[in-house]
């Protein structure tokens, strides 16, 4: 009778285990972009129907999704695709850490639009779904907003956002 539960006990056991073992549904993530939800806690930003309401100053990064990215493989070619993107991702990694160095708050903006809205109520508003927007910083220093030349962020900061 021993050898008959010994036979069963591992079985019933390894069941056990397997059944009641919970798995995690892994999460997508992309470097590109976080959920709006996660952006819009950055500074003063909050999402509206596809809208990201920006209200404070701070530096906007958007980078292009896959629909874009495949227009500019298509046009540039693989090579030459794989250079342009890796440049600017580059340049994107030094603007963020000069600009969180200088203390200024970044938001990471999705497609759609971004409405930046001055002190003194005038909005501008950006479509983020046109075709010239790839990998941009838009600086906001409460007043105007500027698309800035990424590969030169050090002077950009200085013209539009230095206090």
């Amino acid at each position: 009778m021993y050898p008959m539960k010994n036979r069963y006990l591992f079985p019933i056991s390894f069941l056990a285990i397997v059944a009641c073992h919970e798995t995690k549904t892994p999460v997508e993530s992309t470097d590109a972009a976080p959920p709006a939800q996660e952006a819009a806690k950055a500074g003063n930003a909050t999402t509206a129907s596809n809208t990201l309401q920006i209200t404070e100053p701070c530096a906007v990064f958007y980078s292009p999704d896959s629909i874009k990215l495949e227009k500019i493989k298509k046009e540039n070619g693989e090579e030459a695709f794989y250079t342009i993107t890796d440049d600017n991702l580059n340049y994107f990694a030094d603007s963020n850490i000069f600009l969180e160095s200088k203390g200024v708050k970044t938001v990471t903006a999705q497609k759609g639009k971004i409405s930046f809205t001055s002190k003194d109520g005038k909005t501008t508003t950006i479509n983020l779904n046109d075709e010239k927007y790839t990998w941009e910083v838009f600086l906001f220093n409460g007043k105007t907003v500027t698309n800035a030349d990424i590969s030169d962020i050090e002077n950009e900061y200085e013209k539009y956002m230095k206090p």
